[in-house]
């Protein structure tokens, strides 16, 4: 037998109540005076000491009352047996989802991990429906639903397990957020196996050191189900970690002391022990060059080095960070190669010199950097223009009437990848930009500025505008333009708006020609014109449009481990060839002749392309998020409506609760309770007439003696 509030069964201690009323004494009260006793002497009663209980019937009966009563409360009922366990529980839609990004390379996170996935994959049930993937920057299968569905739950298991032993960490970045909307959606869109009317019960089980570096952004316009749940099984490393990372600011120098130096960025995790490390140069063979740098970064702060080269023909690999508990962070790849030359044409009659030309500003917002110089070259319009190759010359200014042939010439560059800037600086100029981007501009005009202008509409996803989208660089109300030359606006169905006025006339226009593309400006950035080459914004304008012939150049810095990187920089302009590139491990991956871009960057370090004659070599390293590894709140989940499963007894607290409104269901089924109350209603009538006759015996017995 069992009770569904044994609590209850606490008020049988009030027993005691009547076993203390029936070992009261009872002692004499008063004197009665009698005259034929008034010779004696006065002897007091004989008292004792010890109480004894009289009337044991009557007590036995309300004692069994006050249990009888407190028995009713507690609720009694009679167990059947009904088996809970998981092989006839509920079936459910499982799916393991296994973190396999860069961080895991810690410590024996790896290791924790496969044995976190082993036990969610032991805790599923024969009836459930299971899966299995794994996810970096991008989400891959290990065992899906379709396959599982065709295994027999045990068969089912050791295959999971052995693909699960199979999995090793990559070199790639983390993004909870595509992980996790990504396996909604695949647990979502398979149809319930059951013939029930209710949806299976469906569970996410996450396995991760849920790093804060990971990316979330996917997260925060997707609407969570409410009946997916996400279930955490962390790992976390017992040393804290300090990483390294470049950083790429053309605004510094890019040598130092006649050598090129390189800025770069340690970090050191709030918790960490270490607090002194050492900055070493590594060549091809992993040998160090010169010596080291100390670097003090105390716990929870960040401190920025600047790293000479050293001296000599030595060709460097690396910039490597020693003094860390955790290697995998600690390197800084380089692709150390001949300083690329690369050339401006600006064709126009202003003078170099000349304060109020657009020559005069060009030629001083290019500077050098350890990877590129660039060189502006003035031509005069009037000569015929000898156009390079688009890496070697990316860019060309058009600010003059050019004649015929050096249209042609300028197309066949466009058409080659290159790209030409036509500035308006005088309505003049009109038909010669017309006859480059066979755009119909109309009737071009000074327009009718009362006093200035802005720009009030700006496109900042494209490449011209995209290093100024953010909040704190994209306010261009200080910028004011003067005079600009105002275009037919009808004629500009094959072309794009990069930029309008405030008061909808272009002011930026593309048009896409081959696989290059002719930029038009319809104002200056001359003081005559506008602010604009005296604003903070004109350096990163140029230096966009000196990168749009190649916008994945392969000297660029910022590649990471997964990024896909254009092959447009070392294609030959003859007929195409197929293409090999051999990765920092030593493969070799051979690409189609018609490939445009390699993303097979499947680990960080130095990557050598040959297409034909063309060889080049670029980097490609680790990103920098992975670094950060301090554990992710909870909460932040929660935060983009995920509803998490507190704690790993979220299934036993399922089957307690079964258990429980399995009791309840019992008992009030049974009633038990109410033969009891009419058990106590019977013990109590009984008490009463035993009680009312005892005291009628008493009674008597008195009035017998007192006659």
């Amino acid at each position: 037998m069992s009770f569904l509030t044994p609590l209850y069964l606490l008020g049988a201690l009030t027993i005691a109540g009547p076993v203390i009323f029936h070992l009261i004494r009872r002692t004499p009260r008063g004197e009665v005076p009698f005259s034929t006793l008034m010779f004696l002497s006065p002897t007091p009663p004989r008292l004792t000491r010890r109480s004894r209980i009289s009337d044991w019937l009557l007590l036995l009966l309300r004692v069994a009352a006050l249990c009888l009563l407190a028995f009713a409360f507690a609720r009694p009922f009679l167990r059947e047996t009904v088996a809970l366990d998981s092989a006839d529980g509920e079936a459910r839609r499982v799916l393991v989802l296994i973190d396999v990004s860069a961080s895991l390379r810690r410590g024996d996170l790896w290791s924790q991990s496969q044995n976190l996935a082993e036990a969610a994959l032991r805790e599923t049930r024969p009836n459930d429906d299971v899966a299995v993937y794994a996810f970096d920057r991008s989400v891959r299968p290990v065992l899906t639903y379709a396959e599982s569905a065709t295994l027999e739950p045990a068969r089912r298991s050791a295959i999971a397990n052995s693909r699960v032993a199979e999995l090793a960490p990559t070199w790639a970045a983390t993004d909870f957020g595509t992980a996790l909307v990504e396996a909604v959606g695949i647990i979502e869109d398979l149809p319930d196996s059951t013939a029930e009317t209710t949806r299976m019960p469906r569970r996410i089980v996450l396995v991760s050191d849920l790093q804060e570096g990971a990316a979330l952004k996917s997260l925060g316009s997707f609407e969570w189900p409410s009946d997916v749940e996400l279930e955490l099984k962390t790992v976390e490393a017992a040393r804290a970690n300090a990483g390294l990372r470049r950083l790429a600011d053309a605004s510094e120098p890019a040598v130092e002391d006649g050598r090129p130096a390189l800025r770069v960025q340690v970090t050191n995790e709030v918790d960490a022990t270490a607090e002194r490390f050492t900055l070493e140069w590594k060549d091809a063979s992993d040998t160090t060059v010169g010596k080291g740098i100390d670097a003090y970064v105390p716990a929870g702060q960040s401190r920025v080095f600047r790293v000479k080269k050293p001296e000599g023909d030595v060709v460097l690999r690396s910039l490597e960070l020693r003094g860390d508990a955790h290697p995998f962070d600690n390197a800084v790849f380089i692709a150390d190669q001949p300083k690329a030359e690369l050339s401006v044409l600006y064709v126009g009659d202003d003078p170099a010199d000349d304060p109020n030309g657009p020559l005069y500003y060009l030629e001083r917002v290019f500077q050098d950097t350890a990877e590129r110089a660039v060189r502006v070259v003035r031509h005069s319009p009037q000569d015929a223009i000898q156009v390079g190759s688009p890496q070697a010359m990316p860019l060309i200014v058009v600010a003059a009437t050019v004649p015929v042939q050096s249209i042609e010439a300028l197309r066949e560059f466009m058409i080659t990848g290159g790209t030409v800037l036509c500035v308006l600086t005088a309505p003049e100029l009109a038909a010669s930009a017309a006859q480059l981007t066979e755009l119909s501009l109309g009737n071009v005009e000074e327009a009718a500025v009362d006093r200035d202008v802005m720009l009030g509409e700006i496109a900042f996803r494209h490449p011209l505008f995209s290093q100024l989208a953010a909040a704190q660089y994209n306010d261009f109300t200080k910028i004011r333009f003067w005079k600009y030359r105002r275009i037919d606006r009808p004629g500009m169905d094959d072309a794009r708006m990069i930029a309008r006025f405030e008061n909808g006339d272009p002011a930026i226009v593309e048009r896409l020609v081959g696989k290059g593309r002719a930029i038009l400006f319809t104002s200056g950035w001359s003081p005559a014109d506008s602010q604009l080459a005296r604003s903070s914004k004109f350096v990163p304008l140029m230096m966009s449009l000196l990168s749009l012939s190649d916008p994945q150049a392969f000297e660029a810095s910022d590649l990471h481990v997964g990024d896909a990187v254009s092959l447009s920089s070392i294609m030959p302009s003859s007929a195409p060839t197929e293409i090999f590139v051999g990765t920092p491990s030593g493969g070799q991956v051979r690409l189609p002749a018609d490939a445009t871009s390699f993303d097979a960057t499947a680990e960080p370090g130095l990557y050598a392309a040959r297409i034909g004659d063309e060889r080049r070599s670029f980097v490609v390293n680790l990103d920098p998020a992975e670094s950060r590894t301090l554990p992710l709140p909870v909460e932040t989940l929660e935060q983009y409506g995920v509803k998490v499963a507190r704690g790993p007894a979220v299934a036993r607290n399922e089957t307690e609760t079964k258990r429980q409104l399995l009791n309840a269901e019992l008992e009030g089924r049974q009633k038990l309770w109410r033969w009891i109350v009419l058990a106590t209603i019977g013990v109590l009538l009984m008490e009463t007439w035993l009680a009312g006759r005892l005291a009628r015996t008493r009674r008597s017995s008195e009035e017998v003696l007192l006659t």
